[in-house]
């Protein structure tokens, strides 16, 4: 008796790769120097490899695929402030905690430098583009709300002086680290990454646990 292999769709793993060649392409001229802004549909298909039609049936307009750039290029900095900000929440002192602050700082500026064309093309966007600022604006405010959170459990261990307000704080951390660490990495060279990671580090560290024992 024979036995049935099941594939993935052809049509599935064909589609991924086309969007997966045109979000390349867009890094790949915005790194060039191009505007995202000025970039027009056809010379985002020619350089992906693919026709005009082609890209319309994968991404609505250019709006839709700056979101999707954005989504897959950042994923690995919400991941990294996810993972430290759990641990920080679940803490009940502070021993490691600065060392894996400093760590996910050095992970947070590395894939920054990585994709800083899209981040800035991103920020630029949300300036001249609703749906773009929605976007954005919604991930910061969701990653703020979940930090608040595990702040507050912080908080309550009494790492985090009472009087403090955690979901402002956790605010105010979003977006130094977001404004911060783009507009440095875009303006600065390579060599610089780990002086800003380690000085990102100590000014979170501060304004989160500046009254606790280190």
């Amino acid at each position: 008796m024979s036995s049935l292999t099941v594939r993935p769709s052809t049509g599935a793993a064909r589609r991924d790769a086309v969007e997966a060649q045109v979000l390349t392409a867009v890094e790949e001229l915005l790194a060039a120097g191009e505007s995202y802004v000025e970039l027009s549909v056809a010379s985002i298909a020619d350089r992906a490899g693919v026709a005009r039609s082609t890209f319309y049936v994968h991404f609505a307009d250019k709006t839709e695929l700056l979101i999707r750039l954005a989504s897959t290029r950042t994923a690995d900095i919400f991941d990294a402030a996810h993972e430290w900000i759990d641990t920080a929440g679940a803490a009940t002192d502070v021993v490691d905690l600065r060392a894996s602050l400093e760590a996910t700082c050095r992970r947070i500026v590395a894939d920054y430098r990585t994709h800083v064309v899209v981040l800035t093309a991103v920020q630029a966007a949300t300036g001249y583009d609703a749906a773009v600022a929605d976007y954005w604006f919604r991930r910061i405010d969701t990653f703020v709300e979940r930090a608040g959170e595990r702040l507050a459990v912080a908080q309550s261990a009494g790492l985090i002086p009472a009087d403090v307000d955690v979901t402002g704080l956790a605010g105010m951390a979003a977006w130094a680290i977001e404004r911060t660490v783009s507009q440095t990495v875009a303006h600065t060279a390579p060599q610089s990454d780990d002086a800003l990671a380690l000085t990102l580090a100590r000014g979170l560290w501060l304004m989160t646990f500046g009254d606790a024992t280190t």
